[in-house]
């Protein structure tokens, strides 16, 4: 999700896009898209093999556990990049609000299980709002686009009966909130 929303950012007309050269555009794409997919898919991976999880779905709440956890440390670890490499608020912002997403998630899943998809897009919508407000940015397009997004997501967690209703609503709160307050008030 991080990846979809630095594309969203980055090829939608702003004043943030225009400011970044294509290639450190593409550059930040692809260092966010190793920490936060690649790096989380080869550690599921190695769980699957170690036979530490039964499938890559996680059902159970101790199969999420490590998995949350090691992405939660991958993401503050891009945090720290970005925030080292002196990166823009904005996208330090954006990783924060995800890892905090992550550690939400992780921590909720030791009592209830809620859906990391929604968290994700959630924060995504919440990110979008909270950039389009606090920098007077016009991002109507990928906010519908989003919604829009996030209604298949939803549907898809349902449709699947891997969540409840409860569990979709519950994530795509949390992700929103996470974001959008971060936006507001950094």
């Amino acid at each position: 999700m991080p990846t979809y929303g630095f594309a969203l950012l980055f090829f939608t007309q702003n004043y943030i896009s225009t400011f970044i050269p294509f290639k450190a555009r593409l550059v930040i794409i692809c260092i966010t898209f190793i920490f936060t997919f690649i790096l989380p898919t080869i550690n599921a991976l190695i769980l699957l093999k170690m036979k530490r999880i039964n499938s890559l779905e996680m059902e159970t709440g101790r199969e999420r556990t490590i998995p949350y956890l090691s992405t939660f440390l991958y993401y503050i670890a891009l945090f720290y990049l970005f925030y080292s490499a002196k990166f823009s608020p904005v996208f330090i912002i954006l990783i924060l609000g995800a890892a905090l997403s992550v550690l939400a998630t992780f921590l909720i899943n030791f009592i209830w299980k809620i859906s990391a998809h929604a968290v994700g897009i959630g924060g995504i919508i919440g990110a979008i709002a909270g950039i389009s407000f606090r920098l007077s940015i016009d991002l109507q397009w990928a906010f519908l686009l989003t919604i829009l997004l996030s209604g298949i997501i939803g549907f898809a967690r349902l449709k699947l009966l891997a969540h409840t209703p409860a569990q979709v609503y519950a994530g795509y709160l949390t992700g929103f909130l996470v974001q959008f307050l971060l936006m507001l008030f950094y």
